[in-house]
């Protein structure tokens, strides 16, 4: 005789020899399991929660085991005080806190072998309760749901407020009513000139006004001596101090000596030449500072040649050359009579 696969039924077959006590059996087995059955049933079936508001006592018909559920109505508000069910500790899920019971809302609990207590079933989460939510707005969180706000709303202020001050923000933006002070230091409208020292503007302030910050137009290499660096800003200026200017002889003699000028400094290099083109004369002034005629270690005297100019190292010659004594140039004339002639000196700085 084969027997049933959940329930273990006997189940003749067309040879078997079928005795009263066979169905005797089976018909005990389906009553057993359907009282089983509804046992269960009745668990899930929400009855109303006897016992007090924080130690409540339910009707379990069944056996406790991990995940047992059951359901209640609670009689009365807990305040969400530490509550048990049938001395055993009701908790919110995953923790060890007690749920907040409101009468007449239904609650589905199961139970934890484990820890021995009960754990309601969670249905939402959150700590924000109704004065956080605007009028007339629903909402849930983990102790009841369908829970209507309270916070008035007062709509957008529109209002300047300086940066710093103290102020006061209405209830109705904050839970109750907040006092703000804010002091920030500040930096009024500043023109920054460049100097030669760094000027900075401090972290952490709030600034006031425009803080401008000078350039110049000028600041370009052509402005800066060549070698230094203004800002980044790498010079290619040479300086220098020049002079120049004419003057025409009438002597009777060649190599009459006429005192130029007096230049206010003494110059690295200077140059003479006559109106007529033909003659030129180059000195590096300061091979020969103090220097008389007779003993100039160098200078160029030039002779027209074929549209240009041919030079001859000459450092003898008497007749014709500048004297250069401190910053003052003595011119000795090669010619007699008028010749006008230009002079050029000049002291580079660098």
């Amino acid at each position: 005789m084969q027997l049933s696969t959940n329930y273990r039924l006997k189940l003749p077959e067309g040879t078997d020899n079928v005795k009263r006590q066979d169905f005797v059996d089976n018909f005990t087995k389906i009553d057993s399991v359907m009282k089983e059955h509804d046992t269960h049933l009745s668990d899930i079936v929400y009855q109303t929660a006897g016992g007090s508001a924080a130690a409540i006592t339910l009707t379990i018909k069944g056996t406790l085991v991990t995940g047992y559920p059951i359901t209640f109505i609670a009689s009365a508000n807990n305040g969400g005080a530490a509550t048990t069910i049938n001395g055993k500790k009701l908790y919110k899920p995953g923790t060890t806190t007690s749920p907040n019971l409101t009468a007449g809302k239904a609650y589905n609990v199961w139970y934890n072998s484990i820890s021995d207590c009960f754990f309601i079933k969670a249905s939402a989460e959150g700590d924000a309760d109704v004065s956080h939510v605007l009028a007339t707005k629903k909402f849930s969180n983990d102790n009841d749901t369908g829970l209507v706000g309270t916070m008035p709303n007062n709509n957008i202020p529109s209002t300047n407020l300086q940066i710093n001050g103290t102020y006061t923000i209405p209830k109705g933006y904050h839970p109750g009513t907040e006092i703000v002070t804010q002091n920030i230091p500040t930096k009024d409208e500043v023109t920054i000139i460049p100097g030669t020292t760094n000027q900075i503007i401090p972290a952490n302030i709030y600034t006031n006004g425009i803080q401008t910050i000078l350039g110049d137009v000028n600041l370009i290499p052509e402005s800066i001596l060549s070698g230094r660096s203004i800002f980044n800003v790498m010079g290619t200026a040479i300086l220098a101090h020049s002079a120049n200017g004419n003057l025409i002889t009438n002597v009777q003699s060649v190599g009459t000596e006429i005192s130029v000028i007096t230049l206010g400094f003494i110059p690295d290099f200077v140059t003479v030449w006559n109106d007529a083109g033909n003659h030129r004369s180059i000195y590096e002034s300061k091979n020969f500072q103090g220097s008389t005629y007779a003993s100039l270690p160098v200078y160029l005297y030039g002779n027209e040649l074929n549209g240009g100019f041919s030079f001859t190292h000459d450092t003898n010659s008497v007749s014709f050359g500048i004297k250069v004594s401190g910053n003052v140039l003595t011119f000795k004339c090669p010619y007699i009579n008028s010749q006008k002639y230009y002079w050029f000196a000049c002291k580079l700085v660098s």
